[in-house]
Formats: structure tokens, sequence, C-alpha cells
């Protein structure tokens, strides 16, 4: 419904955007200022490496500047630059407030201990931190961090990037251990697992996907796919098992960060297309990176 109306709304998709990102930044600050900060329990990213760079800062005259919130930021800023240099103005604007609007909510929130029990803070901020980046990425953005990076060399090089998060979330864990205890170290494994679900509950992982688009105008579906995305497709003949009429089955391979804009692309040229998306397990072949794209674009589509 949304997306249709976004569709059919091009510039309502800005403020829309914006929304988003707002509360996206909110529940991003309830789950650091309401159960893992108070819990002594360590964010995924960049935010858990504000939390550990501000541990040796917050007992010294230079607590007041750098408060985690205000670290989250500084740490966004190079990436950032990386965003506006190699993945395009719209997806830095677009980051840049969401990180804003983050850094903001967490220095603004009062610290307030809603639980003792840190099974229940590890989990309830996993929950929401998983929540707030997830909605971002599913309607198009990035919630800052280490995802610009991954998407950077995913998009330019094809990389899978899994192992340098693992890396990343490793230095946390071993960290929040050496910083307080074993324990902590665990809550803040469970909270890192917990959040990963939850991003994975409401877009996907770092997988390829793959779209199946059942239509009646093949023409313009591949058309808006080819403006939008940068993408080739393929158009198979088919027909409806249940009624027998002839129908076009167009298959594109994505990667998550393009599924918002394939679901604008199918709703703007056939609002009554049937679309199934699965996730790849692996691409073989020509996948265009995001510097191939670019040329692409500069390229007549002949």
């Amino acid at each position: 419904m949304i997306n249709k109306y976004l569709s059919e709304h091009p510039e309502a998709n800005f403020f829309f955007q914006i929304f988003i990102a707002v509360i996206s930044a909110l529940i991003f600050g309830l789950s650091m200022k309401f159960f893992l900060i108070p819990g002594n329990i360590f964010s995924a990213g960049a935010p858990g490496l504000a939390q550990i760079i501000n541990y040796f800062t917050r007992e010294t005259a230079l607590a007041a500047i750098f408060t985690t919130g205000n670290l989250y930021f500084i740490l966004n800023i190079p990436l950032i630059i990386l965003a506006y240099l190699k993945l395009g103005k719209e997806f830095t604007v677009m980051t840049l407030i969401v990180v804003l609007f983050s850094s903001l909510a967490t220095n603004l929130f009062p610290l307030t201990y809603v639980s003792q029990n840190p099974l229940i803070n590890a989990v309830i901020g996993g929950v929401l931190t998983g929540l707030g980046t997830g909605i971002t990425i599913k309607y198009g953005m990035s919630s800052g961090g280490f995802d610009i990076l991954s998407l950077y060399l995913s998009k330019t090089f094809g990389w899978d990037v899994g192992m340098m998060t693992l890396l990343v979330n490793s230095i946390i864990i071993i960290g929040s251990g050496l910083l307080y205890n074993l324990e902590t170290a665990i809550f803040t494994l469970i909270t890192i697992f917990v959040t990963s679900r939850m991003i994975d509950a409401i877009h996907t992982g770092e997988q390829r996907l793959t779209a199946f688009i059942v239509t009646n105008d093949a023409a313009a579906v591949t058309a808006s796919i080819r403006t939008r995305l940068i993408r080739g497709s393929t158009v198979i003949e088919a027909r409806g098992g249940y009624t027998g009429d002839k129908r076009d089955l167009i298959m594109v391979v994505i990667n998550r960060y393009e599924l918002h804009e394939l679901q604008l692309a199918v709703l703007e040229s056939d609002s009554k297309a049937f679309v199934n998306i699965i996730q790849s397990t692996k691409v073989l072949g020509r996948f265009l990176t995001k510097e191939q794209q670019k040329l692409m674009k500069a390229q007549p589509v002949r």
C-alpha cells in the first residue's frame, strides 16, 4: 500500500524517508539509553565502537564532548564522505539525516534503567536496534556506520562483507569482555545476534535476491527496471495455471539495497503485476557492480 502510493506520488518519497529516518532514530535512541547503555551491554557496529571509546572518556574532562551519541556521529564522518564520493548524493543525504537524528536521540534521551535483568536488556536492546536498522534498509536508506562500507564494497566490487562484519563485531564482543567481564561479552553477543535476526526478519541478509514478476506488460516493466535500477532481466513466456491466459514472467537479480527501487519500478509500470522475491544462494556470471551500473547509465539503451 505504501509503496504503491509512493510510486504514484514520487514527490512524497523524500518526506516519507525523512519520517522513517526520525522513527528509526527514536527507536535507536530508546535502545541505547533505556536498555544497552544502562545494562553495560554493547551494540553492534559503529554504535558499539562508540560505546567502547566512551568508556575511556566518560571520566575525563572530555566527557561532555565525547558522549556516545557524538562519538557515533564522529565515527560516521569518514564513512559519509565515502558515501558522497562513491554512492551518490541522494543516498548520502538520507544517510546523514538518519545518523544525525540517531546521534541527537542518543544524546537527548535520559539514561533510564528500565530493567536490572541483563538478559532483558540484551534482547530488547537487540530487537529495537534491529528494528531501527531494518526499516531504514527496507525503505532504501542506510543507518550509517559500517553499513555504508559494506554497501560500497558490495556494490563496487561484489565482495561478500560477512567476514568484515564478523571481525568488527568480534572486536566489540572481546572489548566488552575486557572492559567488564565474560558475562558482559555473552550478553553483548546475544544483543548482536538478536539485532541481526531482527534485520533479517524485516528485510533480508547480504545475499542477492531474485525477483520473479508476472505481468501483462513486460516491455513497460523491464524498461522501468532498466531506468531505475540499471539492471538487465530475462523475459519468459508463461501461461496462467488457473485461467490459462498468456503472461510474461520476468526474472531479475538484485541486491538487498535495490529492493525498494524494484518495488517502485514494478508498481509504476504495472500495478497489477504479481511479484515473488526469493533469496539467491549464489549468483554466477555477470552481476553489475555500482561502477558498472554508472557506466551503463551513461550509455544509451539499445
